[in-house]
């Protein structure tokens, strides 16, 4: 499987119809396709060949979505970079890649600029918007590819390498997750056969192109639908964008959709071409579906479980989001295993526990990446016996429904962002007044999970929440900085070994929830 071979079908079942739409952009598939075989033009005569590396640092863009097959298309590997990161986070993926050409937008220049100083390896900075850039020596995407020839297809698939997702770690080194076209492939055939999409379907795409949510992108191009696109989240805008060009689909998280569904202006929206909401990272709260069900009674709704090391494993379907399954609980499932992967639940052993015992998610099939780029050590540790352990504490019921009931990995989710506390609180610790720190996740309304700080000072020391919470904005991508800090007099709970007991001391903030995240 390759994931081109998704633009040659649009040509062949729909190269008249509307491919992109983004501000006063309009395209079609046909259009589309010869754009992307100039772009992989161009990005060879920068000598991007089998396996190179090439950064993209953008919003969402129409030159994104492009790029997401120009690149394979010319024999190359995608690096998408997460723009909220510091330049030290940003330096490290980039070199650690490997990446030879970074792709970017023009408000992005300090950082490109920055990232070539630090890094001889990039040969090329390419600007993706404008005719030009204020930094010197950038070449203008627009004009490259006007002076490019068309190239054929290289057709990489199978096997190989598509992109490099970068995850934080345990550690506080990020991982970079290797996922083969296969990977993304099932991935893509999963959505399709959960969501039952077409070419009708005209999909809003409001999250972040270098997540794995840009499934939605490489979805709707496998059915030749229609990509409408905004830079970034604003509720207003994707409320408007919705009616004005009849979006049937979006995906998102429960944050953002509570925060169109209560926007001053849902009210004078229809919303009555969408009919599919999938959503991600975190339990969708009851009253927001009751609400929407109230307004829109034609939305479905379906919730997707998964990690970047295996997009996709567990599906809750818009049959288990009625009122009567809100009533039985089943929205607090992660879902059911999809049909393209095997889900389980084992002891520390590895064997399975009885249905409703709680241990740990492991994960084999199709969609589980091919291992960290760089680390098989790492690799070896995660996938064991071909059964990717995910670190995720749960049990399964006796209907095949998932639910996950805490983390064995120290890792919350903030907003659909994993934020790897232990990477936090190696930032503050450096406060000098800070003598010891834990960070844990604990429940908020807006964000599923909000970061927590809860440090003791050095005797004599003293620091202020907003201090601390200072410290970590200027030296780590805001997400994960905590939201809140609580400054204790006393020495936070150890054990034995002299391991902070944070179990202790999410316990208070917890009590009460069947779901611990």
């Amino acid at each position: 499987m390759e994931l081109t071979q998704s633009v040659h079908r649009a040509i062949q079942v729909n190269p008249d119809g509307l491919a992109i739409i983004a501000g006063p952009v309009r395209r079609s598939w046909r259009e589309f396709h010869a754009a992307v075989a100039r772009a992989a033009g161009m990005l060879r005569q920068l000598g991007v060949g089998q396996d190179s590396k090439v950064a993209i640092l953008s919003m969402n863009s129409e030159r994104f979505v492009e790029c997401l097959y120009a690149v394979p298309w010319a024999g190359g590997v995608l690096l998408p970079l997460n723009f909220r990161l510091q330049i030290a986070e940003l330096a490290y993926i980039v070199d650690h890649a490997e990446a030879d050409i970074l792709l970017f937008e023009e408000q992005f220049r300090e950082l490109a600029g920055e990232l070539r100083a630090r890094i001889p390896r990039l040969r090329h900075l390419v600007v993706m918007d404008g005719e030009r850039s204020a930094l010197a020596g950038v070449m203008a995407y627009t004009a490259a590819v006007a002076a490019a020839a068309s190239l054929p297809d290289e057709r990489r698939g199978g096997d190989d390498v598509a992109a490099i997702f970068y995850t934080g770690g345990t550690t506080g080194v990020p991982k970079g997750v290797m996922l083969t076209h296969d990977n993304l492939f099932h991935f893509i055939i999963t959505f399709m056969i959960s969501e039952r999409v077409d070419t009708t379907l005209v999909h809003l795409h409001v999250t972040p192109m270098f997540h794995l949510s840009c499934i939605g992108v490489l979805a709707t191009t496998a059915v030749a639908g229609t990509h409408v696109i905004l830079p970034k989240f604003d509720p207003g805008e994707a409320l408007r964008a919705i009616d004005e060009h009849r979006v049937t689909c979006c995906l998102s998280v429960p944050a953002m959709f509570e925060r169109m569904l209560f926007h001053p202006d849902a009210g004078a929206c229809r919303l009555d071409s969408l009919r599919m909401l999938g959503y991600a990272a975190s339990p969708m709260p009851p009253r927001v579906l009751e609400e929407a069900r109230r307004r829109y009674p034609q939305l479905r709704f379906a919730q997707a479980y998964g990690m970047t090391e295996a997009p996709g494993p567990l599906y809750l379907g818009p049959e288990h989001h009625s009122q009567e399954a809100v009533d039985a609980g089943l929205t607090r499932a992660a879902g059911r295993p999809v049909a393209t992967c095997e889900v389980r639940i084992v002891d520390d052993a590895g064997r399975d526990v009885e249905r409703g015992a709680v241990g740990e998610i492991v994960i084999r099939g199709p969609i589980v990446m091919k291992g960290y780029w760089k680390n098989p050590a790492l690799t070896r540790e995660v996938i064991r016996d071909g059964w990717l352990h995910t670190g995720d504490a749960g049990y399964m019921d006796g209907g095949g429904f998932v639910y996950i009931t805490d983390r064995i990995k120290d890792m919350i989710i903030s907003g659909g962002e994993n934020v790897y506390s232990t990477e936090v609180e190696a930032i503050v610790s450096r406060h000098p007044a800070v003598a010891q720190c834990a960070v844990i996740g604990i429940p908020s309304e807006q964000w599923g999970e909000g970061v927590h700080a809860i440090v003791a000072l050095h005797d004599g020391a003293t620091a202020t929440a907003a201090d601390i919470m200072a410290f970590c904005h200027e030296r780590i991508a805001g997400y994960k900085c905590p939201r809140s800090v609580e400054i204790r007099t006393q020495p936070l709970p150890m054990n034995a070994a002299g391991k902070i007991l944070k179990a202790q001391l999410r316990e208070p903030h917890w009590a009460g929830r069947p779901r611990r995240i």
